[in-house]
């Protein structure tokens, strides 16, 4: 559901919950903060949390939630993406329709998106394979309330106006990510991915190409075809497109192994459940061509999913076998639970083919990344600098931060084999970053590259801001940030 603006603060009830961000620092004014708001604010509230609800002093006024924010502790924009998702969450809570966000006056059009993405973010929720009686209505209707001279119209309503539609296009595109990460092993299977990019394409306008194993082993895709050895789901190598206005292309990878139980080298049963999420990268990629294509970005944006389930059977392939993927190395096979590097190591190498101008993976790669970095930054190992520093600003604007590692040459050797060009594991040390330099070696030095490990941010195990408990669907605003600020140049 689209998000639109009004302006004026809703006395009588058109509107069923107003929320309101207020910034530890400023002064609170207005009528709406008399009563039961006020107490609260005194210090019965945390940063961050909407506050119990309170009245606007007419008995069929809207129920206003306060949200109190830390002075300076992250960007405004964050701060008001944080303040929309706690506060309409905490309406549907309490089993209240519309919705309605207090923008501040001073807000500009990074303000807008965060605040327009925050109510459409916070508001999602997926109940697609309960009954009818388990699922919940679908939201009455959000509305950003203006301030200052977007709420006058003119100019300045009009440029609130397409940065709402930006955030919209991009949290709605970040949504679909989250539905597909959430899906069940057993619907969103290599196929179910490759008939969705399908339909995708024919909905908005982008190109989709899709190899089944056929293909794979006539091109020779060993990597992903070794990994889906183990599986009776054939394997999908899934491109799409987005044209843009034609010329070298940004390419995005995503790992998209669709259930992971480790392959011969099998996972501890307790939490196997949650290795469905092993294909979030790849479904951040199919969010990021999404909203690509539906904001028309002049940038052309080439989307790469290599897709198979990590099974045990009879053929799965075992630890100490000697593989070659589409690059014609050797590898090593020492852990087949590291499974995503071996069938990212054919979609990098393919990628390369693209005559990319960057190329960025995103997988649920390392165990270890949660280890270093828990569950608030995604690692990002890059083989250029100024690439690495783009994503990390984008990251903060977008609420998606990120964190560098190294890459270090001293680490490359933990991957040195004594039969093999590489071997796919490094040691318990540097566990990420010897992932990371796994994956350089199938990328040449002269094309800029980023690996961004989101094992740590794919799935919230707690509400949060404009977070629900559970898929993310973190990277598609974070590259999307990257690719805005890339084309102002």
């Amino acid at each position: 559901m689209s998000v639109e603006i009004r302006s004026g603060i809703p006395v009588e009830r058109e509107v069923d919950a107003l929320v309101v961000p207020w910034f530890e620092d400023a002064e609170p004014t207005g009528e709406w903060w008399e009563g039961p708001a006020a107490a609260w604010l005194e210090g019965r509230g945390r940063s961050g949390e909407a506050s119990g609800w309170a009245r606007l002093g007419a008995a069929k006024g809207p129920d206003v939630f306060v949200v109190r924010l830390d002075a300076g502790a992250r960007p405004v924009a964050e701060s008001c993406r944080r303040a929309a998702g706690a506060g309409v969450r905490a309406a549907r809570e309490r089993g209240l329709g519309s919705v309605a966000f207090r923008v501040p006056e001073t807000a500009d059009g990074a303000v807008w998106q965060a605040c327009a993405e925050g109510l459409a973010l916070g508001d999602w929720r997926y109940d697609g394979l309960r009954d009818a009686e388990g699922r919940t209505a679908a939201p009455e209707g959000r509305v950003l309330i203006a301030g200052g001279e977007a709420g006058r119209g003119g100019k300045e309503g009009r440029r609130a106006e397409a940065a709402v539609r930006r955030g919209c296009v991009l949290a709605e595109a970040q949504n679909a990510t989250r539905e597909l990460v959430t899906l069940p092993g057993n619907v969103a299977t290599p196929r179910y991915l490759a008939a969705e990019a399908e339909k995708l394409a024919r909905a908005h306008g982008f190109r989709v190409e899709v190899r089944d194993r056929e293909r794979l082993e006539e091109e020779g895709f060993g990597g992903l075809l070794t990994v889906a050895r183990g599986s009776v789901e054939e394997p999908r190598f899934i491109e799409m497109e987005h044209e843009g206005s034609g010329g070298n292309p940004v390419v995005v990878v995503g790992k998209g192994v669709t259930f992971d139980a480790g392959g011969i080298s099998l996972k501890p049963a307790s939490g196997m459940e949650d290795m469905k999420y092993d294909m979030a990268g790849a479904a951040a990629v199919f969010g990021i061509v999404i909203a690509a294509a539906r904001l028309e970005i002049p940038q052309r944006v080439i989307g790469l999913v290599p897709a198979t389930e990590n099974l045990p059977a009879g053929d799965a392939v075992k630890p100490g076998d000697v593989i070659r993927g589409l690059s014609g190395k050797s590898i090593e096979v020492i852990n087949t639970d590291a499974e995503g590097r071996l069938i990212l190591s054919d979609a990098l190498t393919y990628a390369q083919r693209l005559d990319p101008v960057a190329i960025i993976d995103l997988a649920t790669l390392t165990g270890a990344c949660v280890i270093a970095l828990g569950h608030h930054a995604v690692a990002v190992l890059a083989n250029d600098r100024s690439l690495a520093d783009e994503l990390s600003k984008a990251g903060e604007a977008a609420g998606e931060r990120t964190w560098p590692l190294p890459l270090w040459k001293a680490y490359r050797a933990q991957l040195d084999s004594d039969i093999a060009d590489i071997k796919n594991i490094g040691g318990r040390g540097g566990g990420t970053i010897t992932a990371g330099w796994f994956l350089r070696e199938f990328v040449s030095d002269d094309v800029p590259w980023a690996h961004l490990d989101i094992a740590g941010t794919a799935w919230a195990r707690k509400a949060r801001g404009w977070q629900p408990k559970g898929a993310t669907g973190v990277g598609v605003r974070l590259v999307h940030e990257w690719l805005r600020v890339r084309e102002r140049g």
